[in-house]
């Protein structure tokens, strides 16, 4: 230690002065975490116990200029807040008479303030006329801690204090805590109409455990006379608290105020109160229910369990207003409650598009087989929003039948309703699927009205699976409508890289369909979704013409991961990779180390190693190096050397690449 710190920071610096000076307090005390589990009652009362000889041995510990035992620190200062406690009681003078004797033979400023410092916590008033001693020291520091300590051990500020005068509120709780039980209510209610709000509150924090039943009809008395939107509120607060049933009716009249906080007070209160009786307000509240209203209805509704609920949502349904018809309709929909079926039936014939959408949403976690029919006919009958609400619906509901009622109905319909309604259904069908309704989808597609055909194709390329692919594949190959073909190419390559998808069997049914075709931009177009691309650059030699930093060699290029890299002292840099044989490349992706800084680079590809031909490179246009690295695309380019360019680093003079990855496709 070099200087005395009078501040409570002075133990913390001691205790981190025997770590490394690159340790954090929390680094040291995890690394000592065993041993400073040593120091606990039982060790602390054994070297109170031993007395002079185990304080003189702990405060050796104690040295200047930084070299102090950080654990024996740790163990003085639990020792002084020991013996503050009953358990260490008996030995505190002890204690404090070795603290003050090491004090006095301390030969250095810092070591004296360590332990004048713990006599600030447990030195005793005897002591202070020795303590005031060290107000005479020039030392740096010693003078004014023991100015403060002497304070501390003596506390006679107090003496010198002004009396204290009782605020209003401390004086009115102490007049509160000396009345009889029937003087105190008529006091407390008394209180509340004083003109300080604050007044009113303490009032009210004694009335919530004043009385009982006799007391709780003069509050809600009250409440019923209160005109302030705030005192109703803290009223409410309160009767809610005060735990008494008999105050639900009073409560509930407030559940309409036009006040939106004293509603929501009461809300709050009623359902503290008596859940059952808030259930019970529901259709009243839910019949007359704004807008404005509308989620404070909801949050309480959601704090209610779903055995209050039923009766409440549904007897009287119908006389709920379209806000209040949706939020019972939520409120079904959350606790799945399936009786409630028949109501959300009823919604979609609502004239309210939100109602009717509520409606859908109940039915897509209630509706049976029973539904279907009816379900799938009001489907042709949807427009906008609606739509996609009741096609999620018969999926959903679809998903969960188990007679195939919702396959059924759609296939009817794709049979025999009018093409109008048919792209809607077809739709539909791609979110069921199933081989039923598949070759009904298929069927469409050779439909004479474009309309038709062409949502087919649609819900072909969106088919809730793989089984579709077949038929994406037949009509992409033979296909004379350059729409469909489009569509069906697009739905194709979506539907080849999804699991479950049989590229396989697929790649065989194009090899017997490309015999018959001989339109070869079709071919190359599918041929492109069948190939499957290569890393020819995997695991190659690579050399460069640069030293590298570290064991960060070459090699790194090429070894499939991007957790080692290649470190070139300097740039520019060139890195070679030996494909081992002529390739045709059409791609290739960089990775580079990526912090905020940009690469410059080139990429180059040669048959022979002597001509060069550059395919990549972002010389025109570099940008910062990102996670995902760059890809780049290019025509097709045989050759068997490639040829990573780094021209620059923004950050340093050095080059920093992760992989080079190098793509050829091939048929399977």
């Amino acid at each position: 230690m070099k200087h005395c710190h009078l501040t409570a920071l002075t133990l913390c610096l001691l205790l981190a002065a025997g770590a490394s000076a690159q340790q954090t307090a929390a680094q040291w005390a995890d690394q000592q975490k065993d041993a400073l589990a040593t120091i606990n009652e039982s060790t602390l009362a054994e070297t109170l116990k031993k007395g002079a000889p185990a304080f003189a041995t702990i405060f050796a510990e104690v040295k200047t200029d930084g070299s102090s035992d950080a654990l024996a620190a740790t163990r003085i200062a639990a020792l002084t807040q020991y013996v503050m406690r009953p358990q260490g009681a008996s030995a505190r003078k002890a204690y404090a008479d070795a603290l003050l004797a090491a004090a006095q033979s301390a030969k250095e400023a810092d070591v004296t303030c360590f332990f004048l410092y713990q006599l600030r916590w447990c030195g005793l008033p005897q002591q202070a006329d020795a303590i005031k001693a060290f107000e005479k020291s020039a030392a740096p520091g010693v003078a004014a801690l023991a100015t403060m300590t002497v304070q501390a051990v003596t506390d006679d500020r107090s003496s010198k204090a002004p009396p204290v005068t009782d605020t209003r509120y401390a004086a009115f709780n102490k007049e509160v805590a000396t009345l009889k039980p029937k003087a105190l209510t008529p006091r407390l209610l008394q209180a509340f109409d004083d003109p300080d709000t604050a007044f009113a509150g303490i009032a009210l924090a004694h009335a919530r455990t004043a009385g009982g039943k006799a007391e709780t009809a003069l509050w809600t008395a009250k409440l019923a006379a209160a005109a302030d939107p705030i005192r109703k509120s803290m009223l409410l607060d309160m009767l809610g608290e005060r735990g008494d049933k008999t105050a639900g009716e009073a409560v509930a009249a407030r559940l309409t105020d036009a006040d939106d906080s004293v509603a929501t007070a009461a809300q709050r209160a009623l359902i503290a109160l008596d859940p059952a009786v808030f259930a019970a307000q529901i259709p009243a509240l839910l019949k007359g229910l704004t807008p404005a209203r509308a989620a404070l209805a909801r949050d309480g509704i959601r704090q209610l369990k779903t055995d209050l609920l039923r009766v409440p949502l549904t007897k009287t349904y119908e006389t709920f207003s379209d806000a209040g018809k949706k939020i019972a309709l939520e409120a079904l929909k959350e606790r799945r409650i399936s009786e409630a079926s028949a109501l959300a039936l009823a919604a979609l014939d609502s004239k309210d598009e939100e109602s009717v959408i509520a409606g859908y949403r109940l039915l897509r976690e209630t509706a049976d087989k029973g539904q279907a029919d009816l379900l799938v006919t009001k489907l042709l009958t949807t427009a906008g929003r609606v739509t996609p609400e009741a096609q999620t619906t018969i999926a959903a509901a679809a998903r969960r039948d188990t007679n195939g009622a919702y396959t059924a109905a759609l296939d009817k319909v794709l049979k025999s309703s009018t093409d109008a309604q048919l792209p809607v259904a077809l739709e539909t069908a791609a979110r069921i699927g199933g081989a039923a309704l598949l070759k009904a989808v298929e069927t469409a597609t050779a439909s004479t009205n474009a309309d038709v055909s062409t949502a087919a194709v649609r819900a072909l390329a969106d088919w809730s699976d793989a089984t579709s692919v077949p038929s994406l594949l037949r009509l992409a190959a033979t296909t004379a409508n350059a729409k469909h073909q489009t569509l069906a190419t697009r739905g194709l390559a979506k539907k080849l890289d999804e699991p479950g998808a049989d590229k396989k069997a697929a790649l065989k049914l194009w090899q017997e369909l490309k015999k018959t075709s001989v339109d070869d931009a079709r071919i190359k177009a599918l041929d492109d979704l069948f190939k499957q691309e290569t890393n020819v650059a995997l695991g190659k030699p690579v050399t460069a013409d640069v030293p590298q930093e570290g064991d960060n060699v070459a090699a790194n290029l090429t070894d499939g991961t991007l957790d080692k890299a290649w470190y070139g002292a300097k740039w520019p840099a060139q890195a070679q990779i030996d494909l081992g044989g002529t390739q045709t490349i059409h791609a290739a992706h960089v990775y580079f180390y990526h912090d905020g800084r940009t690469y410059t680079y080139t990429l180059e590809l040669s048959e022979d190693g002597k001509t060069w031909k550059q395919v990549a490179g972002n010389t025109d246009a570099p940008k910062p190096a990102e996670a995902e690295g760059m890809r780049t695309e290019f025509a097709p380019t045989p050759a068997r050397y490639a040829r990573l360019t780094m021209l620059k680093n923004s950050a340093n003079q050095a080059v920093h690449v992760l992989e080079l990855k190098l793509f050829s496709s091939t048929l399977p």
